[in-house]
């Protein structure tokens, strides 16, 4: 799905301090261990690179703009996705154990409401026994959306406006802090629009016992289905795949005369390949530059007489055609025989 809501394509950072007010309020992270922390709508990583520094987080995050995820990407942050958050990423589910979703509230291209989607996606990576800090616009806190929080297994905490915060002043923005038990949980509706409907002033005095979260854990699956082209370009330049490559290519035997007797294949494949540092996109839209070589083998031939008896074998000379590949979309040195 295409995502083309201005809203989502504009940054609207969270306020750092605010979020700070709400996990020590909040949260009690376990002593001596690492949380697994995740923001999938990063912007340029500011709050998920505090979250990772303040709480000794190791750190996840998605983006979908370029120049902003290549910001968040020079942060401390420990793995950045620039992909669209919806539809651009592999993901395994319930290894979070602080998810902060701050999500863009507004209608994709069929209609459908975002924050709805993002709930839908991204809270089931909430890992059991961890928090989802849900940034909510009050205008879309409603069934709908206590809906979907209830069939994910979450139950409603507590909720904080921050008087102090811009977003607050002009939006009326606030945070639920939801805690994800077992699959088949079921927290009442009346509870979830209680806490969007009064929400409590977080510079208040307030007697609440905070959340023992769970850490969390490395997840099996976070990537982007598919690698941005800046991702590649920076990881080869660090890499020695480029110079593995070329070495090969010095040492192999590589055509500089015509072969006698090609077949058919052999010779679509060298005329394909006949160009290096030329890229080629193949059919599944991978980028790649190639480089055809091509060695002598001998081999036998059974030769038979009249009757059709082997009598002698014969040994040929014939060509083994090999394709040497750098692909360039997901940074992977290939030889095709």
């Amino acid at each position: 799905m295409e995502i083309t809501s201005k809203f989502y394509l504009s940054l609207y950072p969270t306020d750092i301090k605010t979020i700070q007010k709400v996990i020590d309020k909040t949260l009690l992270l376990p002593e001596a261990k690492t949380v697994y922390a995740l923001d999938c709508c990063a912007g340029e990583g500011e709050a998920i690179e505090f979250i990772g520094k303040e709480y000794k987080c190791r750190t996840f995050a998605v983006e979908l703009d370029e120049n902003r995820a290549k910001n968040a990407f020079d942060r401390k942050i420990d793995k950045v996705l620039n992909a669209n958050a919806l539809s651009g990423v592999r993901k395994s589910n319930h290894w979070v154990g602080i998810n902060f979703l701050n999500p863009p509230y507004d209608l994709d291209a069929m209609g459908n409401r975002l924050e709805i989607e993002f709930i839908e996606r991204w809270g089931l990576t909430t890992a059991i026994g961890g928090v989802l800090l849900l940034v909510i616009n009050p205008s879309s806190a409603d069934e709908e959306m206590a809906k979907k929080l209830q069939l994910q297994g979450y139950k409603p905490i507590i909720s904080f406006y921050d008087p102090n915060n811009e977003d607050y002043k002009k939006f009326g923005q606030f945070f639920i802090v939801l805690h994800q038990q077992l699959p088949n949980f079921r927290s009442p509706i009346p509870k979830f629009l209680s806490l969007f409907e009064n929400p409590l002033n977080i510079d208040d005095d307030i007697d609440f016992e905070k959340i023992t979260i769970k850490t969390g854990g490395e997840p099996q699956m976070f990537k982007e289905i598919e690698i941005p082209r800046w991702k590649v370009d920076e990881h080869l330049a660090k890499s020695k795949l480029k110079k593995i490559f070329f070495d090969e290519l010095r040492s192999a035997n590589l055509l500089n005369s015509s072969i006698e007797h090609p077949n058919e294949g052999q010779a679509a494949i060298l005329i394909a390949s006949g160009a290096l540092n030329k890229e080629v996109t193949l059919n599944n839209g991978d980028l790649v530059i190639l480089k055809g070589t091509s060695t002598k083998v001998k081999s036998s031939v059974e030769q038979s007489d009249e009757k059709g008896n082997i009598d002698k074998v014969k040994i040929v000379d014939s060509y083994k055609t090999v394709v040497y590949g750098l692909n360039l979309t997901h940074g992977q040195f290939v030889k095709y025989e």
